[in-house]
């Protein structure tokens, strides 16, 4: 009977492990997804201004002289410069930037005047523009050097048009460079306003299920949360920047964070961080063990092929019952290194962003409780849970495991279903749903 019963797990081990290979060998890379709700012209988003890096300026114009009073001082942004319903231009003005400004930042700004066209970009306080030639600027376009993480906007009032750009029938801004007036239609810059903007975004990290798979195209949880972000007052402007990476271990998301520039970078201007790790840890060595076992290489792109063909040759259930005691070591050894890398993963991301709010999810298990392989799989998941869940770890706890246990509705969470055949092990858009919720209701394990 026991002989049996090994024979019929091993044979249902088989299968899961060969569905997982064709799902987690098949080359995808990670997926950077930057969404910003600004269009290219314009936004109708009231952006806040930052406050520790600020902007000044001060100007010229018909009639009145050099404003504001008294001379030499700086209107400070986004107040307004200039005049409106008085019919008077914008003759010259001077720009810089205020504050806590790293070593070789600063502004430029470029002028179309009256006659004589673009004047070519100046910077950091330097005039743009004429005095006593009687002639007025156009257009305006202004970028920030150097300054990684922040965004200049700005907006005005031109003759003719009124207060321009018009986005979504509400005065908007324009930002980074893009043309403020007109060219071509003889019409003066009345008045401007200018602001510096702090980049902020959601950074999603972790593995496939972060990356979405399986969840019908922006229903994935990451999707979900970064949407109920942006519906939040302060989180208009917010980007989502999702790094997950299919197939990722908790040793791979370690070295992401520790040595690639560009998640160090997401990071570093992180409002929100969700983190979803773990499964790889009880996957990967599986998959590994087999091809140790059938002498393959599980980095080839044909490995799926090659490991379908050794598993259907005769004596392949005596070659996996030979290399299942080398397998569950391996699972053992590699649920251990998650427990050495977590804190390592949790404080690099603190480093890399200490003003971020951060969550965490808890693994599930994908397997029914009355399935043999649950008692293989679900031991594994419980210790890396019982590592995601350290009390006082200072940031909040997403408890998908408990979730998905409990769960009475009538769509299924997992794609994974013995008697359908589908052995992928990836939530369902109802999953996702579910996993979503949990981030709603995180809190901190005390």
């Amino acid at each position: 009977m026991k002989k049996s019963m090994f024979k019929s797990l091993t044979g249902r081990l088989v299968i899961l492990v060969l569905m997982l290979s064709m799902i987690f060998t098949t080359g995808v890379f990670a997926a950077v997804d930057v969404n910003s709700n600004d269009s290219a012209d314009g936004t109708a988003i009231d952006t806040q201004a930052t406050t520790d890096i600020g902007v000044q300026y001060r100007g010229h114009v018909q009639n009145k002289g050099d404003v504001p009073l008294p001379v030499g001082s700086f209107v400070t942004g986004p107040d307004e410069l200039g005049s409106r319903g008085e019919g008077l231009r914008l003759e010259g003005l001077r720009i810089e930037l205020t504050g806590d400004i790293p070593a070789g930042a600063g502004i430029s700004y470029d002028v179309h005047v009256q006659n004589k066209g673009w004047q070519g970009p100046v910077s950091n306080g330097a005039y743009a523009g004429t005095t006593a030639q009687g002639l007025r600027i156009e257009a305006i376009k202004i970028n920030l050097t150097g300054l990684d993480g922040y965004e200049v906007y700005y907006r005005g009032h031109v003759q003719n048009k009124g207060d321009i750009p018009v986005v979504d029938e509400s005065w908007g801004w324009v930002k980074n460079g893009a043309q403020l007036g007109t060219t071509g239609e003889s019409l003066r810059l009345e008045s401007i306003q200018i602001k510096i903007v702090k980049t902020e975004n959601y950074t999603a990290l972790g593995d496939s299920i972060t990356y979405g798979m399986s969840a019908t195209p922006g229903s994935g949880y990451v999707n979900l949360f970064y949407n109920h972000l942006t519906s939040q007052t302060g989180n208009e402007n917010l980007q989502l920047v999702n790094l997950g990476v299919p197939g990722y271990t908790s040793s791979q998301l370690l070295n992401q964070l520790q040595n690639d520039p560009a998640t160090m970078a997401a990071l570093s201007q992180a409002k929100v961080i969700t983190i979803s790790v773990g499964g790889n840890n009880i996957l990967a060595p599986v998959i590994a063990g087999l091809a140790v076992a059938f002498q393959l290489d599980p980095n080839s792109p044909t490995f799926p092929a090659d490991l379908a063909t050794a598993l259907a040759q005769l004596g392949a259930a005596d070659i996996i019952t030979a290399a299942l005691p080398e397998i569950q070591t391996s699972v053992t050894a590699s649920v251990t290194q998650f427990g050495t890398d977590w804190p390592q993963i949790v404080a690099t991301v603190k480093t890399l962003a200490p003003q971020a709010d951060i969550y965490v999810t808890t693994l599930y298990d994908p397997i029914n409780l009355q399935d043999p392989l649950y008692a293989v799989f679900d031991p594994a998941i419980q210790t890396i849970n019982t590592a995601i869940k350290t009390p006082g770890a200072g940031y909040k706890v997403a408890d998908v495991y408990t979730a998905f246990a409990n769960y009475q509705g009538s769509e299924p969470l997992v794609n994974f279903n013995w008697y359908t055949g589908n052995l992928d092990p990836h939530p369902t858009t109802a999953g996702h749903d579910v996993i979503y919720q949990c981030h709603l209701s995180a809190g901190f394990i005390n």
